[in-house]
């Protein structure tokens, strides 16, 4: 079994974003949107998406509660390392999962140090402390995995992620943002957006500072994308208050 990745173009649902920055974006978020497989059958499926966050000496993979809710455990997922084609199958990481219990959101904690830091050598980890701000942008981007752009060529799981640029606001204790059926590519070919199913669990990442042509801005983990609806929006969990809970948790 192995795991490759292949190249995408960024898109824009809405507002006002350059190639060139939403190039540079994507490629820092190329490092950053891990996809969770799941092991079946003895084959690595897709399940979800997600980011990973360093706390200390710790390492936590944040992502959706739902991905549990048909009975999988943590130690029958698995990540890619990068691009080496290889899989860490966290049955071998000591995992332990942490919830929100009113929110849909999930922090998988690697225990195993050499597990920690091959993950570490392959993705980029954020600081666990960014989490703690609560930030509101105009425009958001979120990276992950749909199932829509994966296939399987033999023992290969080859798999496009998206990139996504789009407008959000609050809605009621949750983030709502854009998502429709036509999009324009960074490359200004208007496309049809993927359907969303193997995002859940990716980080929507605020964008601040700078213009719409410019690439210098900050990218502010804002949320965590738990359901969407075609041609309607995106719907995200704000990750603050979780920060708190796991921070009470893991000390």
């Amino acid at each position: 079994m192995s795991w490759t990745r292949i190249g995408t173009e960024p898109l824009v649902v809405d507002g006002e974003v350059g190639a060139p920055r939403a190039r540079a974006i994507s490629a820092a978020l190329e490092r950053v949107a891990v996809p969770v497989l799941a092991l079946r059958s003895g084959r690595a499926e897709p399940l979800a998406s997600g980011a990973l966050y360093v706390l200390g000496t710790s390492l936590l993979l944040l992502t959706c509660r739902h991905l549990f809710d048909d009975g999988a455990s943590a130690g029958d997922l698995g990540l890619p390392l990068g691009d080496t084609g290889r899989i860490l199958w966290l049955k071998a990481a000591r995992p332990r999962v942490l919830v929100d219990p009113e929110a849909d959101l999930a922090a998988i904690r690697i225990g195993c140090r050499r597990s920690a830091g091959l993950l570490r050598r392959h993705w980029q980890a954020a600081p666990f402390e960014s989490l703690a701000s609560e930030v509101r942008a105009r425009t958001y981007v979120f990276a992950g995995f749909p199932y829509a752009q994966m296939r399987r060529v033999g023992a290969v799981l080859h798999a496009r992620p998206v990139v996504v640029f789009a407008r959000g606001e609050p809605w009621g204790a949750h983030l709502k943002v854009s998502y429709r059926r036509v999009a324009r590519r960074a490359d200004g070919l208007q496309i049809h957006a993927p359907a969303l199913d193997g995002v859940s669990g990716a980080t929507l990442w605020a964008v601040i500072g700078g213009g719409a042509e410019t690439v210098d801005c900050v990218l502010q983990p804002a949320a965590v994308q738990s359901s969407f609806k075609h041609d309607a929006y995106v719907r995200a969990e704000p990750v603050g208050p979780f920060f708190r809970l796991l921070r009470s948790r893991l000390g």
